[in-house]
């Protein structure tokens, strides 16, 4: 078995964006590609709230029939609920229906020349010389397949990164999201504070007609956490949400090294590439698989799919999202530790000063090194005796 040439060039596990984007992009490339898929289709479930940025629609050509709201405006309120609401003059972000955009990039990948083998679990993988054998159940039936290569698009909570020898280290928070009755056309709303979102923060965005999507990134407990923020903050539309339906899902923390190895790369989730802040990670997924494929086609042409030569994949992707998720770990960091009081503080002299029509242009839905310290260093700077803050967050900067 080990000399035998395997009938594929490359199979991806996970049928989500960056999955689907980087199968699309090998079989353009002329290789055989299999995308195995656990759950019936592309799209299920889904655990993201389903904001993505116009940057990133316009970059990968996502489809404009998933967009159920432009976002014009988003209001920040403290702990106390005094809220700052900035008007981003346009659409900076739409919020979507994320599974309707999976399967656009299924269709994409599928119309492309790649298979799809769905309810198909990979347990295991042996990689040897001449390529990489996948095994697992498909449709409650042993599966067995082989690759030169494989991309692991797993998401974060597979356990087949670590059995790759991947990903060594997991730190993650917790996300939960369900839907209420409650129109809101455009305006993205959060909420911030020790007391009612530990080590992160609340959210409602628009949605499906005449519901929103609510939900929490925590350290804590994220389900009564984000029961919490319905009471708190949805007045009577928290009466709509069903408990049952929240979905729990973990996030990485941090980004999950290595992501490359012996013929295996992984991406998305996998690898932790996800905005540091907000937990975010279609762009960057999609960023990342692009890189995967174009160093995969490379090494399959060259026939070189060793962990040295695949390593370019993971430098490139650093280089280019590092700087962002390590600004975006130290910004989390800075607001974990801000008492509530005194965000109340940094909120009450920014609505004095007026400071929320400046704070348009320092939004960036995708980009947060510069944006997020900046929106950071306005709000502080509008309160005296915020120095030390102040430097530590130049730091950042340099």
């Amino acid at each position: 078995m080990t000399g035998k040439r395997p009938d594929l060039d490359v199979v991806v596990v996970g049928a989500g964006p960056a999955g689907c984007e980087c199968a699309r992009r090998l079989a353009d490339a002329g290789y055989r590609v299999l995308v195995a898929e656990e759950h019936a289709g592309a799209g299920e479930p889904v655990h993201c709230t389903g904001v993505i940025s116009s940057q990133a629609y316009a970059a990968f050509e996502l489809p404009e029939s998933a967009i159920q709201s432009e976002l014009t405006a988003a209001e920040l309120t403290s702990p106390g609920g005094i809220t700052l609401r900035v008007d981003l003059n346009g659409a900076r972000a739409y919020s979507v229906d994320r599974g309707a955009v999976d399967v656009s990039l299924a269709s994409r990948a599928q119309a492309a020349g790649v298979e799809f083998s769905y309810e198909t679990r990979a347990r295991d993988l042996e990689v040897n010389r001449s390529g990489v054998t996948l095994s697992g159940v498909r449709a409650r039936e042993p599966w067995t397949t082989r690759a030169r290569a494989v991309v692991l698009a797993t998401g974060a909570k597979s356990r087949l990164p670590r059995k790759a020898g991947l990903a060594s280290a997991y730190e993650a928070i917790h996300g939960a999201q369900a839907e209420v009755r409650m129109s809101s056309p455009s305006t993205m709303r959060v909420w911030i504070g020790q007391g009612l979102v530990p080590g992160g923060f609340g959210w409602a965005v628009p949605g499906r007609a005449g519901w929103s999507r609510v939900g929490v990134l925590t350290r804590g407990k994220p389900k009564p956490i984000l029961l919490q923020v319905a009471r708190h903050a949805l007045d009577g539309a928290s009466e709509s949400m069903d408990a049952e339906a929240i979905r729990v899902h973990p996030v990485p923390a941090a980004p999950r090294y290595p992501t490359c190895g012996d013929r295996v790369l992984s991406v998305g989730d996998a690898a932790g590439q996800v905005k540091m802040t907000t937990g975010g990670g279609v762009y960057y997924g999609l960023l990342a698989s692009r890189i995967a494929a174009e160093v995969l086609a490379d090494g399959l042409s060259e026939g070189r799919l060793g962990a040295r030569y695949l390593q370019r994949y993971e430098s490139l992707w650093r280089r280019l999202l590092g700087p962002e998720q390590r600004a975006g770990q130290m910004l989390r960091k800075l607001a974990s530790s801000v008492p509530d009081t005194q965000i109340d503080e940094i909120f009450r002299s920014a609505e004095a000063r007026g400071l929320s029509r400046y704070l348009v242009d320092l939004v960036d839905f995708d980009w947060h090194a510069r944006s997020g310290v900046g929106l950071a260093l306005t709000m502080l700077s509008a309160v005296p005796g915020q120095g030390l803050g102040l430097r530590w967050l130049k730091r950042l900067m340099s």
